[in-house]
């Protein structure tokens, strides 16, 4: 299985950027912090509740951008029904969305910043679930084809590589493993508008970390 392959999937788990992720003018420290704790929660664990008190965003609109954006990330991925089966499409979604849950994160307290901006040190654990999947995947699909009388059609390939590493996966995700913690500074700041949003790269950076 290429590189290549293998970071598509890693990005894959990159965050659910999601357009609404802006909170009200005016924030203290609990404010900043209530936030930003909602923002990690509703990109992670698909919980919504709190975030849409913080972003007045309806359930809907943040269900339908949470969901629409794992959709095109899978698609982006090449795992889409137009080479993958649904069933095996419908698998990787649910153990995407797994994933996300299982991500170790802690926030730490706001500080004010300047410019009547906040930064709060995350504590995060990566998981340890992709660490040696290329070559873990590699082994399964050359033992699966040891005894193969005949090398089989590209689609067949493709399922049969995708389904391995679904299962290797699968598997680590039921109990997970995770690296040493990590600190990972993110900012809470106010746009021209007065309008509080978290940086792009704040959470890219959160997500690079929540992987070995």
């Amino acid at each position: 299985m290429k590189k290549t392959k293998k970071m598509s999937l890693l990005a894959l788990l990159l965050v659910f950027v999601m357009v609404l992720l802006t909170g009200c003018g005016g924030m203290s420290k609990e404010d900043a912090k209530a936030y930003a704790q909602s923002v990690l929660d509703a990109q992670y664990k698909g919980e919504f509740k709190e975030y849409i008190k913080q972003t007045e965003a309806t359930e809907k609109e943040a269900k339908e951008l949470y969901e629409g954006n794992l959709d095109q990330l899978l698609t982006e991925a090449g795992i889409d029904k137009s080479t993958l089966s649904e069933e095996m499409v419908e698998n990787y979604r649910n153990l995407f969305l797994d994933i996300g849950k299982k991500v170790d994160y802690k926030l730490g307290d706001a500080k004010e910043a300047d410019d009547d901006s906040f930064t709060i040190d995350v504590k995060i654990k990566p998981l340890t679930a992709f660490e040696g999947l290329e070559d873990e995947v590699l082994s399964a699909v050359q033992s699966e084809l040891a005894d193969a009388q005949e090398i089989p059609a590209e689609d067949k390939i493709n399922e049969l590589v995708y389904g391995k590493m679904y299962d290797l996966l699968s598997e680590k995700i039921a109990n997970p493993e995770y690296g040493d913690e990590q600190v990972v500074t993110i900012h809470v700041k106010p746009d021209k508008e007065g309008v509080y949003y978290i940086p792009d790269e704040d959470l890219t950076a959160l997500d690079n970390a929540s992987l070995l």
